[in-house]
């Protein structure tokens, strides 16, 4: 993926949960963070808490951790995630409910300062 295909506009509203996980993954690792994702954690076998973000992100060169929940402009979350989220907030931890309208701000962020180690 280039950094040009990463940094792509989409459409307000158009975006499916995997076009919007494929362009924020794509500009992660473009921008250096080193990342996980949790793919549908109420379907696997999970230990601890059901709910956890779909992405967590840290940048070393920054030394920034980002944790990403990611939704469809309709999608909405389970009350686990919004303990999560809520939990990592007041933890002082940098945690977001992204959607497709927050694509090209979130991108541009991740893709800012790239040379950074």
């Amino acid at each position: 993926m280039s950094y040009r295909q990463a940094k792509r506009k989409y459409e307000p509203g158009g975006m499916t949960e995997d076009e919007l996980l494929a362009g924020v993954t794509d500009a992660l690792t473009l921008g250096g963070w080193l990342w996980t994702h949790h793919r549908r954690s109420d379907l696997a076998l999970t230990m601890g808490h059901t709910g956890v973000p779909d992405i967590i992100a840290v940048h070393p060169g920054r030394r920034q951790l980002l944790v990403l929940e990611l939704k469809t402009e309709i999608g909405r979350l389970d009350p686990r995630q919004r303990e999560w989220i809520a939990a990592l907030l007041r933890a002082g931890v940098d945690a977001r409910i992204v959607r497709p309208d927050d694509y090209d701000d979130l991108v541009h962020e991740l893709l800012a300062y790239r040379d950074v180690e």
